[in-house]
Protein backbone atom coordinates (compact mmCIF):
# COMPACT_ATOMS: atom_id res chain seq x y z
CA UNK A 1 0.00 0.00 0.00
CA UNK A 2 1.56 3.57 -1.16
CA UNK A 3 2.28 5.95 2.27
CA UNK A 4 2.26 9.54 2.19
CA UNK A 5 4.74 11.24 -0.23
CA UNK A 6 6.14 14.71 1.27
CA UNK A 7 9.35 16.95 -0.46
CA UNK A 8 11.77 19.22 1.01
CA UNK A 9 13.59 22.03 -0.91
CA UNK A 10 16.75 24.36 0.01
CA UNK A 11 18.02 27.11 -1.93
CA UNK A 12 21.24 28.11 -1.18
CA UNK A 13 23.32 30.50 -3.12
CA UNK A 14 22.89 29.38 -6.82
CA UNK A 15 21.66 25.97 -6.24
CA UNK A 16 18.58 24.21 -5.03
CA UNK A 17 18.68 20.96 -3.10
CA UNK A 18 15.50 18.94 -3.12
CA UNK A 19 14.79 15.27 -1.88
CA UNK A 20 10.81 13.42 -1.92
CA UNK A 21 10.32 10.46 0.30
CA UNK A 22 7.48 8.30 0.76
CA UNK A 23 6.78 7.13 4.08
CA UNK A 24 5.01 3.67 4.61
CA UNK A 25 4.16 2.98 8.41
CA UNK A 26 7.73 3.59 10.08
CA UNK A 27 9.49 3.24 7.04
CA UNK A 28 10.82 5.80 4.29
CA UNK A 29 12.08 5.44 0.53
CA UNK A 30 13.41 8.30 -1.37
CA UNK A 31 11.79 9.35 -4.33
CA UNK A 32 14.14 12.07 -5.46
CA UNK A 33 17.12 13.61 -4.44
CA UNK A 34 19.28 15.87 -5.82
CA UNK A 35 20.22 19.59 -6.97
CA UNK A 36 20.05 22.20 -9.59
CA UNK A 37 22.61 24.55 -9.84
CA UNK A 38 21.63 27.77 -11.43
CA UNK A 39 23.19 30.82 -13.06
CA UNK A 40 22.56 33.23 -10.57
CA UNK A 41 21.44 33.51 -6.88
CA UNK A 42 18.33 31.89 -6.84
CA UNK A 43 18.30 32.33 -2.83
CA UNK A 44 17.83 35.83 -2.93
CA UNK A 45 14.84 35.19 -6.11
CA UNK A 46 13.33 32.62 -4.18
CA UNK A 47 13.46 34.07 -1.08
CA UNK A 48 13.27 37.82 -1.05
CA UNK A 49 12.06 38.43 -4.41
CA UNK A 50 15.09 39.77 -5.91
CA UNK A 51 14.73 40.09 -9.45
CA UNK A 52 11.24 39.12 -10.35
CA UNK A 53 12.30 38.37 -13.78
CA UNK A 54 14.08 35.34 -12.71
CA UNK A 55 11.18 33.61 -10.72
CA UNK A 56 9.81 31.67 -14.05
CA UNK A 57 13.20 30.47 -14.44
CA UNK A 58 13.24 29.03 -10.61
CA UNK A 59 9.56 27.66 -11.22
CA UNK A 60 9.69 26.09 -14.31
CA UNK A 61 12.85 24.02 -12.62
CA UNK A 62 10.71 23.08 -9.84
CA UNK A 63 8.04 22.13 -11.73
CA UNK A 64 10.52 20.14 -13.81
CA UNK A 65 12.12 18.04 -10.57
CA UNK A 66 8.94 17.23 -9.56
CA UNK A 67 7.38 16.41 -12.76
CA UNK A 68 4.69 13.91 -12.24
CA UNK A 69 5.37 14.41 -8.06
CA UNK A 70 2.81 12.56 -5.59
CA UNK A 71 3.50 14.39 -2.92
CA UNK A 72 1.24 16.49 -0.94
CA UNK A 73 3.18 18.64 0.87
CA UNK A 74 6.05 20.60 -0.36
CA UNK A 75 8.46 22.42 2.54
CA UNK A 76 10.81 24.69 1.94
CA UNK A 77 13.43 25.21 4.23
CA UNK A 78 14.09 28.82 5.48
CA UNK A 79 17.86 29.33 6.19
CA UNK A 80 18.77 31.32 9.73
CA UNK A 81 19.96 34.02 8.09
CA UNK A 82 16.15 34.98 6.70
CA UNK A 83 14.66 34.29 10.42
CA UNK A 84 14.04 36.22 13.54
CA UNK A 85 15.16 33.43 16.60
CA UNK A 86 15.16 33.98 20.14
CA UNK A 87 14.78 31.49 23.22
CA UNK A 88 12.36 31.99 25.60
CA UNK A 89 10.68 30.05 28.87
CA UNK A 90 6.50 30.01 29.76
CA UNK A 91 5.66 28.68 32.50
CA UNK A 92 5.14 25.05 32.62
CA UNK A 93 1.05 24.65 33.70
CA UNK A 94 0.51 27.24 30.85
CA UNK A 95 -2.19 25.86 28.35
CA UNK A 96 -1.58 25.93 24.58
CA UNK A 97 -3.75 29.49 24.42
CA UNK A 98 -1.41 31.20 26.97
CA UNK A 99 1.94 29.40 25.44
CA UNK A 100 1.27 30.73 22.16
CA UNK A 101 -0.08 34.55 23.73
CA UNK A 102 3.16 34.36 25.33
CA UNK A 103 5.53 33.52 22.56
CA UNK A 104 3.99 35.54 20.68
CA UNK A 105 4.14 38.84 22.51
CA UNK A 106 7.83 38.04 22.76
CA UNK A 107 7.65 37.70 18.76
CA UNK A 108 6.10 41.26 18.54
CA UNK A 109 8.97 42.65 20.60
CA UNK A 110 11.52 40.89 18.92
CA UNK A 111 10.43 42.04 14.96
CA UNK A 112 9.56 45.32 15.89
CA UNK A 113 5.64 44.58 15.59
CA UNK A 114 5.46 43.39 12.21
CA UNK A 115 2.26 42.26 11.41
CA UNK A 116 1.56 38.66 9.86
CA UNK A 117 4.78 35.68 9.40
CA UNK A 118 4.70 32.83 10.69
CA UNK A 119 6.53 31.36 14.02
CA UNK A 120 8.51 27.82 14.89
CA UNK A 121 8.38 27.19 18.77
CA UNK A 122 10.61 24.29 19.29
CA UNK A 123 10.11 22.69 22.79
CA UNK A 124 13.64 22.95 24.69
CA UNK A 125 14.84 20.27 27.36
CA UNK A 126 13.80 21.11 30.82
CA UNK A 127 15.71 20.51 34.06
CA UNK A 128 14.08 18.23 36.47
CA UNK A 129 11.90 19.98 39.04
CA UNK A 130 11.53 23.39 36.53
CA UNK A 131 8.44 24.91 36.88
CA UNK A 132 9.50 26.74 33.12
CA UNK A 133 9.60 25.19 30.12
CA UNK A 134 12.11 26.37 27.33
CA UNK A 135 11.27 27.44 23.46
CA UNK A 136 13.58 28.21 20.75
CA UNK A 137 11.66 30.10 18.78
CA UNK A 138 11.75 31.21 14.99
CA UNK A 139 10.03 33.98 13.24
CA UNK A 140 9.67 33.89 9.46
CA UNK A 141 8.72 37.39 8.28
CA UNK A 142 5.25 37.52 5.56
CA UNK A 143 7.36 38.96 2.82
CA UNK A 144 9.97 35.44 2.82
CA UNK A 145 6.52 33.61 3.07
CA UNK A 146 4.86 35.29 0.53
CA UNK A 147 7.56 34.69 -2.12
CA UNK A 148 7.82 30.85 -1.33
CA UNK A 149 4.23 30.61 -1.52
CA UNK A 150 4.64 32.30 -5.17
CA UNK A 151 7.36 30.02 -5.65
CA UNK A 152 5.85 26.41 -4.87
CA UNK A 153 2.06 27.49 -6.04
CA UNK A 154 3.56 26.01 -9.56
CA UNK A 155 1.72 23.08 -8.46
CA UNK A 156 -1.46 24.43 -7.50
CA UNK A 157 -2.84 21.00 -5.63
CA UNK A 158 0.25 20.72 -3.06
CA UNK A 159 0.49 22.27 0.01
CA UNK A 160 2.98 24.76 0.69
CA UNK A 161 4.92 24.80 3.77
CA UNK A 162 8.44 26.14 5.33
CA UNK A 163 10.33 24.86 8.34
CA UNK A 164 13.46 26.39 10.09
CA UNK A 165 16.62 24.95 8.98
CA UNK A 166 17.73 24.16 12.30
CA UNK A 167 14.39 22.46 13.13
CA UNK A 168 14.85 20.51 9.86
CA UNK A 169 18.34 19.41 10.36
CA UNK A 170 17.39 18.60 14.34
CA UNK A 171 14.55 15.77 13.03
CA UNK A 172 17.12 14.96 10.66
CA UNK A 173 19.66 13.76 13.46
CA UNK A 174 16.94 12.12 15.38
CA UNK A 175 16.29 9.90 12.72
CA UNK A 176 19.86 9.32 11.95
CA UNK A 177 20.04 8.44 15.72
CA UNK A 178 17.15 5.91 15.70
CA UNK A 179 18.31 4.28 12.56
CA UNK A 180 21.65 3.85 14.17
CA UNK A 181 20.89 3.47 17.46
CA UNK A 182 23.34 5.80 18.91
CA UNK A 183 23.91 5.66 22.51
CA UNK A 184 22.37 8.08 25.29
CA UNK A 185 24.12 10.91 25.92
CA UNK A 186 24.77 14.43 24.78
CA UNK A 187 25.67 15.20 20.59
CA UNK A 188 26.70 18.57 18.77
CA UNK A 189 25.29 19.25 15.45
CA UNK A 190 27.06 22.28 13.64
CA UNK A 191 25.42 23.25 10.35
CA UNK A 192 28.30 25.62 8.67
CA UNK A 193 26.72 27.71 5.83
CA UNK A 194 28.78 30.51 4.55
CA UNK A 195 29.88 32.84 7.80
CA UNK A 196 27.75 31.45 9.94
CA UNK A 197 27.43 28.17 11.81
CA UNK A 198 24.54 27.05 13.82
CA UNK A 199 24.57 25.16 16.35
CA UNK A 200 22.10 22.53 18.48
CA UNK A 201 23.22 20.78 21.36
CA UNK A 202 20.85 17.78 22.01
CA UNK A 203 20.68 15.67 24.45
CA UNK A 204 19.60 11.95 23.48
CA UNK A 205 16.90 13.01 21.21
CA UNK A 206 15.89 16.61 22.60
CA UNK A 207 17.24 20.30 22.09
CA UNK A 208 19.34 21.72 24.81
CA UNK A 209 19.62 25.11 22.70
CA UNK A 210 19.48 26.18 18.85
CA UNK A 211 21.87 28.83 18.55
CA UNK A 212 23.69 30.74 15.73
CA UNK A 213 26.83 32.45 15.13
CA UNK A 214 28.88 34.51 12.68
CA UNK A 215 31.62 32.55 12.18
CA UNK A 216 34.24 34.12 9.25
CA UNK A 217 36.84 31.57 10.18
CA UNK A 218 37.21 27.95 11.08
CA UNK A 219 38.65 28.90 14.67
CA UNK A 220 35.65 30.67 15.13
CA UNK A 221 33.37 27.99 14.38
CA UNK A 222 34.93 25.89 17.20
CA UNK A 223 35.33 28.44 20.11
CA UNK A 224 31.68 29.13 19.50
CA UNK A 225 31.00 25.03 19.61
CA UNK A 226 33.11 25.14 22.52
CA UNK A 227 31.15 27.92 24.38
CA UNK A 228 27.73 26.03 23.52
CA UNK A 229 28.28 23.56 25.57
CA UNK A 230 29.75 25.43 28.35
CA UNK A 231 26.37 27.26 28.58
CA UNK A 232 25.07 23.86 29.56
CA UNK A 233 27.76 22.84 31.71
CA UNK A 234 29.74 20.30 29.25
CA UNK A 235 33.27 20.02 28.10
CA UNK A 236 34.51 18.69 24.84
CA UNK A 237 34.56 15.35 26.53
CA UNK A 238 30.87 15.29 27.37
CA UNK A 239 30.28 14.95 23.72
CA UNK A 240 29.81 11.77 22.12
CA UNK A 241 30.26 12.98 18.77
CA UNK A 242 29.79 16.95 16.72
CA UNK A 243 27.80 16.26 13.90
CA UNK A 244 28.82 18.62 10.97
CA UNK A 245 26.21 19.57 8.17
CA UNK A 246 25.58 22.30 5.82
CA UNK A 247 26.61 23.58 2.33
CA UNK A 248 30.52 25.41 3.46
CA UNK A 249 33.69 24.53 3.22
CA UNK A 250 33.51 20.69 5.20
CA UNK A 251 37.33 20.51 5.29
CA UNK A 252 38.53 23.61 6.69
CA UNK A 253 35.29 23.13 9.42
CA UNK A 254 36.11 20.32 10.18
CA UNK A 255 39.70 20.53 10.57
CA UNK A 256 39.15 23.62 13.28
CA UNK A 257 36.46 21.06 15.42
CA UNK A 258 38.81 18.41 15.33
CA UNK A 259 41.65 20.79 16.78
CA UNK A 260 38.71 21.10 19.94
CA UNK A 261 37.08 17.96 20.06
CA UNK A 262 39.62 15.38 18.21
CA UNK A 263 38.55 12.52 16.44
CA UNK A 264 34.64 12.35 17.43
CA UNK A 265 33.61 15.20 14.84
CA UNK A 266 32.10 13.36 11.50
CA UNK A 267 29.91 14.33 8.19
CA UNK A 268 26.30 14.06 9.47
CA UNK A 269 24.74 11.72 6.51
CA UNK A 270 21.39 11.36 6.38
CA UNK A 271 21.33 8.90 3.68
CA UNK A 272 20.62 5.92 6.23
CA UNK A 273 17.50 7.81 7.12
CA UNK A 274 16.34 6.48 3.52
CA UNK A 275 18.35 3.32 3.43
CA UNK A 276 21.07 4.28 1.19
CA UNK A 277 24.55 2.58 1.84
CA UNK A 278 27.08 4.63 2.87
CA UNK A 279 29.16 4.44 0.37
CA UNK A 280 26.24 5.28 -2.15
CA UNK A 281 28.11 8.48 -3.13
CA UNK A 282 31.76 9.00 -3.84
CA UNK A 283 33.46 10.65 -0.78
CA UNK A 284 33.39 14.12 -1.83
CA UNK A 285 29.79 14.10 -2.65
CA UNK A 286 28.06 16.44 0.00
CA UNK A 287 25.69 14.53 1.35
CA UNK A 288 25.48 16.33 4.47
CA UNK A 289 24.71 19.61 2.65
CA UNK A 290 21.32 17.57 2.32
CA UNK A 291 20.48 17.04 6.18
CA UNK A 292 17.78 19.65 6.21
CA UNK A 293 15.96 19.41 2.70
CA UNK A 294 15.44 15.66 3.79
CA UNK A 295 14.49 16.48 7.35
CA UNK A 296 11.95 18.86 5.92
CA UNK A 297 10.44 16.18 3.83
CA UNK A 298 10.36 13.90 6.63
CA UNK A 299 8.64 16.35 9.14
Amino acid sequence: MAGLTTAGVEFSGSVMRYAEIEQAESRFRLQRLGNCEFEFDAASVAYLGMQPDLLPTIREAIQDVFRDTTSSVIRFVIPTPLQTRFSTAVPIDADVQERSGLIGFETRLFTSNREGGDVFPVHLRSENRSQVQGFAVAHVDERVANHIRAVGSVFPDVEVQMVPSMNAAALSFRHVAHRESLSTGSYLLVGMIDGLSDFILMHNAESLTHSTMVTPYPEDTAYHALLTCSRFGKTCHDIQTVYVYGNADREAGMAGLRDAFGDRVQLLNPGIIVNLEPDRFETDYPIEAFVPAIGAAIQ
